[in-house]
């Protein structure tokens, strides 16, 4: 169920504020990225459950080509196309206050390897106070509590599930959170549920995944499939059912943020 604490903090503003829809939003691709969860075992290794209502886009900028480079899920990448830190973008199909703060987390379950996660999860960024601009990126200017760290896949390793989700700031979050997570705080062995848990932080609202080996000479190609590194191919495609089952429980994750919204707007 979608956590909403964070997001009734800001309900009552929804009158006060322009009201916008976040980008055009694609049904498909997320029917596609909640199967590719379910595929590459996400969902069970990092969330309980993912049931989104809105889209993240992920773009890096390849260093040598000065590229842009976009995350579908699944998708292939080398080390150096992923050494900054991406810009990231939400996009839904309904209207919500342009206000409302987001919280962007970057996690590896398969540190130091998928063979042996003994240091799972690996925690590669943790950023607050994101909102969503003219042109849908999430932006901000707060200070990170993780800034982010580029992936270093060790010699030897097959290639990581990197994944990155979008969650609804809770309103207490800038105090509760600092005294979990800090500039001293070991970044491995990070358990995402835990301190979810530990914030309200809720459901993630949208999310997507990236793969990355140690080998330099990767490209915007899938990944061989393995069982805990499965092809873009593989990861987007579902079967008719899968597929039916994904995009319905999207649709009723959005419907209820829908129902919500205009509930409280006609309150407030």
């Amino acid at each position: 169920m979608l956590h909403t604490q964070g997001l009734l903090f800001f309900l009552p503003t929804l009158l006060l504020v322009p009201l916008r829809v976040l980008g055009q939003f694609n049904n498909q691709n997320l029917t596609n990225t909640t199967q590719a969860f379910a595929t590459a075992k996400i969902v069970p290794d990092v969330l309980s459950s993912f049931n989104p209502a809105a889209l993240l886009g992920v773009e890096f900028t390849d260093p040598s080509t000065n590229q842009s480079v976009n995350v579908t899920p699944g998708i292939l990448l080398s080390m150096e196309q992923t050494m900054k830190e991406p810009q990231f973008f939400l996009t839904a199909n309904v209207t919500i206050p342009s206000t409302i703060p987001y919280v962007l987390v970057i996690v590896d379950p398969d540190a130091p390897m998928p063979q042996n996660n003994t240091e799972s999860q690996f925690r590669h960024m943790l950023g607050r106070d994101f909102h969503v601009d003219n042109s849908s990126k999430l932006v901000n200017t707060s200070a990170a509590l993780s800034d982010f760290v580029n992936p270093t896949p060790p010699v030897g390793s097959d290639p990581h599930r990197y994944v990155i989700l979008a969650f609804i700031q809770p309103a207490d979050f800038n105090s509760t959170a600092p005294q979990l997570v800090n500039a001293s705080t070991p970044r491995n062995n990070f358990n995402l549920t835990t301190f979810g848990e530990a914030v309200n932080l809720g459901s993630p609202i949208a999310g997507t995944y990236f793969l990355t080996g140690p080998s330099s000479n990767s490209t915007n190609s899938s990944a061989t499939t393995s069982s805990t590194s499965p092809s873009s191919s593989s990861s987007s495609a579902a079967t008719s059912s899968g597929s039916l089952k994904a995009h319905d429980v999207g649709s009723k994750v959005t419907w209820g943020l829908t129902i919500c919204l205009t509930m409280y707007s006609l309150v407030f």
